[in-house]
């Protein structure tokens, strides 16, 4: 008889969740032992996408529907997180489905993970919902049996988790390096920048952070911005490439279009590395390849990029922070929409860094809070307005703002 060691578990409720929910997608990354594990919310993918597939009996969240974004957009909802609270329906095929519908059905797939994983999890939003849409969200998550510690603005939670960068002058640096050193700035008390983007919006947020507490300065949000326009724009360029190549179009097919699309959505995540942009259309039997360089690649939303990152700067600059923000965190959603964060960087000041965090970076930080709210040093309501910094980081800041 063979003997084996017991393989550990790999669930263990003593681990927390936090999780990431934007009009996108949802994000969640467990946090125990000193290690960090992504969750996988919809297998095979990490990510749940909040895209609901209406061709169907019962509606379904996830692949399904992001399958049918552009093969079939009558059949599927998408960007409704905003609408929460509200009586507007989506159709999508057979069905039409409330807002707060929707947002219980993604709430309900991503609960059963989270709720096997951990007895205390929690939640953070983008900054255009407001409180009583956040109170209406914590309700269909209990009733989701989503093991929920409390609710925060995501850019409330990245500022208190990297607090001690601002504070220090000090910006972190990425796993891949996504870091655009300028000069030193000073230490003490300063302001950070945080931009997501997501299937609504573009946002942006400027938290003022001090030794005792982060708070938010100013928040703006702009629909004209947001994911949605960034991907027609990459699929027009690249079609009428298509075009100019072989006088084919992939728009004529609802199958090519989608397949040209989430082509897309791997390559945002590679070209800058690999330096070109890889694709092909492909219609029945007939396909053509699709290469271009980054620099030709970004040329598609060039002037998307420009106004986004002068509206931002005109957005930073009236928010009435004192001096210039030590640093911009972009989301990994925001830093990867091409040309964004080189025209960004055009528009900061010499003094401020620019900073893409990683996939699981706003998730982490809203799994920082959960002990926090366990141990009732946060209050359970919404936190939208401030966040005070855990008691290690405001014993270890600086008391005076110095340059360097």
């Amino acid at each position: 008889m063979l003997w084996s060691r017991k393989p550990a578990p790999v669930h263990d409720k003593s681990r927390v969740v936090g999780i990431d929910l934007t009009a996108s997608r949802a994000r969640a990354v467990s946090v125990g032992g000193g290690k960090v594990r992504v969750l996988v919310l919809d297998d095979p993918g990490e990510e749940l996408v909040l895209a609901v597939a209406g061709d169907r009996r019962t509606p379904e969240v996830g692949h399904a529907g992001a399958a049918l974004r552009r093969a079939a957009a009558h059949a599927v909802a998408t960007g409704f997180l905003p609408a929460i609270g509200q009586p507007r329906e989506f159709p999508a095929g057979r069905h039409s489905l409330t807002a707060d519908t929707l947002v219980e059905l993604a709430l309900a797939k991503v609960g059963a993970t989270v709720a096997a994983e951990t007895e205390a999890a929690g939640l953070v939003l983008p900054s255009y919902l407001t409180a009583p849409q956040a109170v209406k969200l914590a309700a269909l998550a209990a009733k989701a049996k989503l093991p929920l510690k409390g609710t925060a603005a995501a850019a409330l939670a990245v500022a208190v988790h990297r607090a001690g960068s601002v504070l220090s002058g000090r910006p972190g640096t990425t796993a891949d390096g996504n870091v655009i050193p300028l000069r030193p700035g000073a230490t003490g008390p300063g302001a950070a920048v945080v931009i997501d983007a997501d299937e609504f919006a573009l946002t942006a947020t400027v938290v003022q952070v001090d030794r005792a507490a982060a708070k938010v300065a100013a928040a703006a949000h702009w629909p004209q911005a947001g994911l949605k326009p960034w991907m027609d724009r990459l699929i027009d360029g690249v079609s009428d490439r298509c075009v100019r190549l072989c006088r084919r179009d992939p728009r004529d097919s609802a199958e090519a279009e989608q397949a040209l699309y989430e082509q897309l959505d791997v390559t945002l995540d590679s070209y800058r590395t690999a330096g070109t942009a890889t694709l092909s259309a492909r219609i029945g039997h007939w396909y053509q390849d699709l290469a271009e360089p980054a620099e030709d690649f970004e040329q598609h939303t060039a002037a998307l990029a420009r106004s986004a990152a002068e509206t931002v700067r005109e957005f930073v600059t009236a928010s009435g922070v004192p001096s210039p923000p030590r640093v911009v965190w972009l989301t990994h959603a925001a830093g990867r929409l091409p040309g964004f964060g080189r025209a960004l960087h055009l528009h900061t000041p010499e003094g401020t860094a620019v900073e893409v965090l990683p996939p699981g970076a706003v998730a982490h930080a809203a799994a920082a809070l959960v002990p926090r709210w366990a141990a009732g040093e946060l209050p359970r309501s919404h936190l939208d307005g401030s966040l005070p910094l855990p008691a290690d980081v405001a014993a270890a800041a600086p008391r005076s703002s110095t340059n360097r």
